[in-house]
């Protein structure tokens, strides 16, 4: 941009204090909550604080800012299987006494009609 006309580098200048100050309020109408889950932070001046890193923000500015935490779950495939075959197989297990139970219900049911 050191080529621009000295209007042009003008107005790129101010657009981008406009947009600083925006990040500033945008990031101040964060809950405490969201502000932890920003990944953007860096060192503050003293010992033990943190700061947002704008350097970071306006490098990134299409990207996802906010931390994604993924968990590997790994398991035996085989007991999987028959884990949910066991699930279905009690889906299944109707016994007669609730078929008898389900008929009655629906027999009043229908009478209330």
């Amino acid at each position: 941009m050191g080529n621009a006309k000295q209007s042009t580098q003008g107005k790129l200048d101010s657009k981008l204090e406009k947009l600083g100050e925006r990040i500033s309020e945008r990031l101040g109408e964060l809950t405490d909550m969201e502000r932890m889950a920003l990944d953007c932070w860096k060192n503050g001046i003293t010992q033990g604080t943190y700061e947002v890193d704008h350097q970071a923000l306006t490098e990134k500015p299409y990207v996802s800012i906010r931390k994604v935490v993924r968990f590997i779950e790994e398991y035996d495939v085989a007991e999987r299987r028959t884990l949910l075959r066991e699930a279905k197989a009690n889906e299944r297990n109707i016994t007669e006494e609730d078929k008898a139970r389900l008929r009655s219900r629906i027999n009043e049911l229908n009478e209330g009609l």
